[in-house]
């Protein structure tokens, strides 16, 4: 098996044509920063769920990043990031509660 590792910050391994795999792998992180905003006002506030903005960014940029490195498919990496970003956003809301400075 040949295994291709691609990076984001110098997009080796990408295609680098306008709106190719590399810009819509960052546009996929951009996506996934304002879904997990969003959620935070939506599930955060309005629903009075505690939410925790820290840890739904660490626990959705993490995952993405790790995907997009090793599959080099920004679909399965937002995928895994939305999954990660409601695992940490929950969990360490129920744990340390919302911790957010906004």
């Amino acid at each position: 098996m040949n295994w291709t590792m691609c990076n984001m910050m110098t997009g080796s391994g990408f295609d680098q044509s306008i709106l190719g795999n590399w810009s819509m792998a960052w546009l996929g992180l951009v996506i996934l920063f304002f879904l997990i905003a969003l959620a935070r006002r939506w599930i955060g506030e309005e629903m009075d769920v505690s939410f925790n903005f820290i840890g739904g960014l660490v626990g959705g940029i993490l995952p993405y990043f790790i995907i997009v490195l090793l599959t080099c498919s920004y679909k399965w990496g937002l995928l895994g990031g939305i999954i990660g970003a409601a695992i940490g956003a929950l969990f360490l809301g129920n744990i340390i509660g919302e911790g957010s400075p906004f």
